[in-house]
């Protein structure tokens, strides 16, 4: 488990073993949801930036507008399906 502080101005620091293991890049956006408040529980979702990921997709020669667009739409269903699940819990 890792730990961070918060800072005056509410600012912390993901750890980098967990920046690591997530793949968390600049750009990508955390998503902060309170699971259980009486036990502190939150939960933190990596939502990462679409323009970082497509713009590397430019360098794969196999790579055609079809792909990427399939790959950009299955994120967004992706993102969209995990936001229609977690307002079903609140």
């Amino acid at each position: 488990m890792e730990t961070s502080t918060v800072s005056k101005k509410g600012l912390t620091t993901v750890p980098s073993k967990i920046r690591q293991l997530m793949k968390i890049k600049t750009g990508d956006k955390l998503q902060w949801q309170v699971i259980k408040k009486e036990e502190g529980l939150i939960q933190i979702r990596v939502l990462q930036d679409p323009y970082t990921f497509l713009k590397g997709k430019r360098k794969d020669p196999n790579t055609t507008y079809e792909k990427v667009e399939h790959q950009a739409d299955s994120i967004i269903e992706r993102e969209a399906g995990r936001e229609k699940h977690a307002n079903n819990r609140g």
